[in-house]
């Protein structure tokens, strides 16, 4: 049924953001990302005015890249957030309409990671307090996204393990190594383990905001949170090569998300040309092999391929005596 009938008086625009509010809630979104839905409509309201007025050329208009200096996957989030309030509207009775059905796809292009450098990190971590070294860590190290690290608590901590809520509600373990256990241990220590690591200064949590605006002050402008989870993916993939869980330490659903994140080392490039050289022991004493097991003809034995296999073959075999 409806949750308006053709006699009863429209809601106004405000009320029906306040119910989608309260859809996500039930729908067991994060608060974050509640947050985030709820604000990107409430300033598309606050723009544009009534909801339940505005026409496909309208909401166009609005995400107009040549009207607003948009990052490419700000829009697109704002995007999503439209979509995703219009078909929750046009179901439940409240719009007549979904004037964002046919909205087009925002296209991203493909970013290269920026880690943060280590020395940046480093010189910030030295200089400060326990609680601005608990957030570098848990960024740097764990690649935790801010609105992890605000709300983070003692009780998510299980010896030298955290519990992670994070985008959608999904959950993640993650090891934590002996120098943020040790944080996380003193700050339990000063605080108690009855409030968040980072409390709020009016009860709960610190705002993901206040976390994201002190690591942009401590790092420099140009490096965010979001530069940190690039330093931890790199180096964690760098050290192991295990990008599975690269991904699992992230908490992304899709193992392409994390091949964004992951900065590839000119070191490692230079590992992977030097393995596949047909220059190398052993690719070339895998083509000797391979044609060593083929009939010898003097077709074969002709074949200037074989001879230069051989030649490296018998030069590599004299530098490794």
């Amino acid at each position: 049924m409806s949750a308006t009938s053709p006699t009863a008086e429209p809601l106004s625009s405000a009320r029906v953001v306040a119910l989608f509010r309260i859809h996500l809630r039930h729908r067991g979104y994060a608060e974050g990302t509640v947050r985030q839905r709820v604000g990107d409509i409430d300033r598309m309201m606050r723009t544009l005015g009534s909801l339940s007025e505005l026409t496909y050329d309208d909401l166009v208009s609005y995400l107009s890249p040549a009207r607003r200096d948009w990052r490419p996957e700000y829009r697109k989030r704002i995007t999503a957030s439209i979509r995703i309030f219009y078909v929750w509207a046009n179901h439940s009775g409240h719009m007549v309409h979904n004037p964002a059905v046919e909205l087009p796809t925002v296209r991203i292009p493909r970013a290269v990671p920026r880690p943060v450098p280590e020395s940046v990190v480093l010189s910030a971590f030295q200089q400060g307090t326990l609680a601005e070294r608990a957030i570098l860590a848990l960024g740097a190290t764990l690649g935790l996204r801010r609105e992890e690290i605000a709300t983070a608590h003692p009780r998510n901590r299980a010896g030298d393990t955290l519990r992670v809520i994070g985008k959608n509600s999904d959950e993640r373990v993650v090891a934590l190594d002996t120098l943020t256990a040790s944080l996380l241990h003193e700050l339990e220590v000063e605080q108690g383990t009855d409030v968040y690591y980072f409390p709020g200064r009016f009860g709960g949590h610190l705002h993901p905001a206040t976390i994201y605006k002190w690591v942009k002050a401590r790092l420099g402008p140009e490096w965010s949170t979001h530069n940190l989870r690039h330093r931890a993916a790199t180096i964690g993939l760098d050290r192991t090569g295990d990008i599975r869980a690269v991904q699992e330490m992230l908490g992304h659903r899709s193992i392409s998300s994390t091949q964004l994140y992951t900065a590839v080392t000119g070191l490692r490039i230079a590992r992977v040309v030097e393995a596949t050289s047909l220059g190398s022991y052993d690719s070339s004493r895998r083509i000797a092999g391979q044609m060593s097991q083929a009939a010898v003809s003097e077709d074969l034995l002709a074949d200037p391929r074989l001879q230069t296999a051989i030649r490296l073959l018998a030069s590599l075999n004299l530098q490794n005596r």
